[in-house]
C-alpha cells in the first residue's frame, strides 16, 4: 500500500479494493446462479464515498468501506425457484467491473511513474 502520496494515489487505492470486492461479489452470483432461492448480492459504496469527498479534503478514505448488500434491482426477473440472478447482466457486470479495475491500475501505475521519476531527478 502506497497510501499517503496524496488524495488521488489514496482514492485509486480504495477504487481497487472496492473492484476487488465486486469482482468477488459477481463471482459469487454467477456461482450461485442455480441456487433455489439464491438472492444476487451487490456492493454498495458509491454514496458513501461521494459524503466523504465532499467532507473530507485529506483524502483519507480509509473509513469508506464497500458493504456487501442483497441487490435491491427491482427490474430482474425473479425465477419459479426464487433466484433472481440473470447471467448476461452478471458477465456485463464483471467485464465493466474488469475495465475499471484495470483503468485504476493503470492510472495508480503512472502516479508512482511520476513519483519515482520526480524523486530520480531530485537527485541530480
Amino acid at each position: 500500500m502506497i497510501t499517503g502520496i496524496d488524495r488521488s494515489t489514496n482514492l485509486l487505492e480504495k477504487m481497487l479494493d472496492v473492484s476487488s470486492v465486486k469482482h468477488k461479489v459477481i463471482a459469487n452470483n454467477i456461482a450461485n446462479i442455480n441456487t433455489p432461492g439464491y438472492k444476487k448480492m451487490d456492493v454498495s459504496f458509491a454514496d458513501q464515498l461521494e459524503k466523504t469527498m465532499k467532507n473530507d479534503n485529506r483524502g483519507d478514505f480509509k473509513a469508506v468501506q464497500p458493504k456487501v448488500v442483497v441487490s435491491k434491482d427491482e427490474g430482474g426477473t425473479v425465477r419459479s425457484d426464487g433466484n433472481n440472478v440473470d447471467i448476461d447482466k452478471e458477465v456485463t457486470h464483471l467485464v465493466k467491473n474488469t475495465l475499471s479495475y484495470n483503468i485504476y491500475t493503470q492510472l495508480l501505475a503512472k502516479k508512482i511513474d511520476s513519483v519515482r521519476s520526480a524523486i530520480e531527478n531530485s537527485r541530480v
